[in-house]
């Protein structure tokens, strides 16, 4: 397939068998059950790597995509998925107010039926950020005339995520957005670039729950479950999706020397990871 060439097509995709991929992992789990709380401390340490990522049912153009079928092996990086550190914690707290609880044990059914039998749960996530992509150059097609090839980083230069301002928009090159733009070249002919090189800053949410069982006065099988869910505690936003347009590269690919300075856009944040805070109540009637 690589070697198909027909005047009538400016590209021609095509699925094969060429990719892989391998993860390598590690998990460890601590749990505890008391007579009031339950809960559970999970970690992920991992790392997924492929020259592909994406689904073989997809039937999206570029979804798993390798820019030169000759040299597969030059996509193979850091999967699109691939985040190194995941932290959980999750747990369900019984409160003890009420009827045969710690503090109002003989309370009268009135009273408990407002104030007893209350659970919380919670539910804390953190983790590293996923690859941010890499920026590409979209001044040229030197390898493959349909994808562009990402561009390749001469010089080190760290992220260094910023959340803006009212005059400033947030960054993923925030404290040196022209040092990190002139670390890179464009790709040459035949070069993939480097793939998933960037991360976008890491993820952290906290969900909660407040519940309450009541049990019918007439019959001790019929119960109402009262449920108020909140998603995104804090309402913390984190953002992700920086720009990665290097268009002025294919004009000058001597960015440092000639001293290029980047696209006003140039690596601005675009989206956030997860939702705001949404909140949701709910009643169920058993019987």
């Amino acid at each position: 397939m690589p070697y198909f060439f027909n005047p009538q097509y400016g590209a021609l995709s095509a699925w094969g068998t060429i990719a892989y991929s391998n993860y390598h992992g590690f998990s460890a789990s601590l749990r505890q059950r008391t007579h009031n709380l339950q809960w559970d401390f999970n970690y992920t340490y991992s790392h997924s790597l492929d020259n592909a990522s994406g689904l073989q049912t997809s039937n999206t153009y570029g979804g798993a995509f390798i820019e030169n079928a000759i040299r597969p092996h030059d996509n193979y990086s850091n999967s699109d998925f691939d985040i190194r550190h995941i932290i959980n914690v999750n747990a369900i707290y019984q409160m003890p107010f009420g009827r045969g609880k710690h503090f109002g044990s003989n309370m009268n059914r009135g009273l408990d039926a407002l104030i007893g039998g209350w659970q919380l749960s919670g539910i804390y996530r953190w983790n590293t950020g996923l690859p941010n992509g890499q920026p590409y150059d979209t001044g040229q097609w030197s390898t493959n005339w349909e994808v562009q090839s990402n561009v390749t980083q001469v010089t080190p230069v760290p992220t260094c995520p910023t959340r803006g301002n009212a005059t400033t928009p947030p960054k993923l090159f925030g404290c040196d957005v022209v040092a990190a733009y002139q670390s890179y070249r464009p790709s040459y002919p035949g070069e993939t670039g480097q793939r998933n090189i960037l991360r976008a800053p890491g993820y952290w949410v906290l969900d909660a729950g407040l519940s309450k069982i009541f049990t019918m006065p007439w019959s001790e099988k019929q119960q109402l479950a009262l449920r108020w869910e909140v998603f995104n505690v804090t309402n913390t936003q984190h953002l992700t999706g920086a720009d990665a347009n290097n268009s002025n590269l294919a004009v000058d690919p001597d960015a440092a020397l000639n001293n290029l300075q980047p696209p006003p856009d140039w690596s601005n944040f675009t989206k956030i990871q997860g939702t705001p805070r949404v909140m949701q109540i709910g009643l169920r009637f058993s019987f």
